[in-house]
């Protein structure tokens, strides 16, 4: 193997990585969109939704690295 071979296939399995990462935490970015629209239309302020969306998903991020 080249090391320009060797690089393209570690690119390319760095790639594929990232898109599985993002597969994985999109939904978890998604609820947390949701929790703060949420939060909002029970008549929170924008500024506190957004610091509690915030916090949980901060925690929940923390809690999947943790657990790798």
């Amino acid at each position: 193997m080249t090391d320009n071979s060797a690089a393209d296939a570690m690119r390319a399995a760095l790639t594929t990585q990232l898109l599985d990462m993002a597969g994985i935490l999109q939904p978890i970015f998604d609820a947390a969109d949701g929790m703060k629209a949420e939060l909002i239309s029970r008549g929170w302020s924008p500024t506190q939704a957004e610091q509690s969306a915030g916090a949980w998903l901060t925690a929940t991020l923390a809690a999947i690295g943790g657990a790798a």
